[in-house]
């Protein structure tokens, strides 16, 4: 499934970030990542599609603890309240159908070097074909 890269793709494109998102963890530099958080089990439909609950999380490491934070409240703005397919895959591994904040930035730590990372998490809808 492509979704956290067609999120990277929305993000970059409608927020001006001053480093570029990656999937997984924050390097050494001033940075940006996206990851899956645990989430519930899939809610079934009757109709044959899968409605997938997709929470994820969004770090912003910077020196300037004020960069990482307005940089997360400019991602938080574009992602909270998104939907009906605001969001498309590539691959046709998924439906978007909505996308809301549920965590929003919060300071997590400095680290030893000085970096300071704050953390927001977002839960998204998914539709997704049921595997045969």
């Amino acid at each position: 499934m492509d979704f956290l890269d067609r999120v990277i793709d929305y993000i970059e494109a409608n927020v001006s970030l001053y480093a570029p998102m990656r999937v997984g963890i924050l390097n050494d530099d001033d940075s940006i990542a996206i990851r899956p958080t645990p989430s519930t089990p899939p809610e079934s439909y009757l109709i044959g599609d899968r409605a997938r609950n997709f929470p994820f999380q969004v770090l912003a490491q910077h020196s300037k603890a004020n960069i990482a934070y307005q940089a997360l409240e400019a991602i938080t703005e574009a992602l909270d309240g998104l939907g009906n397919e605001a969001i498309a895959s590539s691959d046709g591994s998924f439906v978007f159908v909505k996308c809301e904040v549920y965590t929003g930035p919060n300071f997590v730590e400095v680290t030893s070097r000085g970096k300071h990372i704050y953390t927001a998490i977002y839960q998204a809808e998914l539709l997704m074909e049921k595997e045969v």
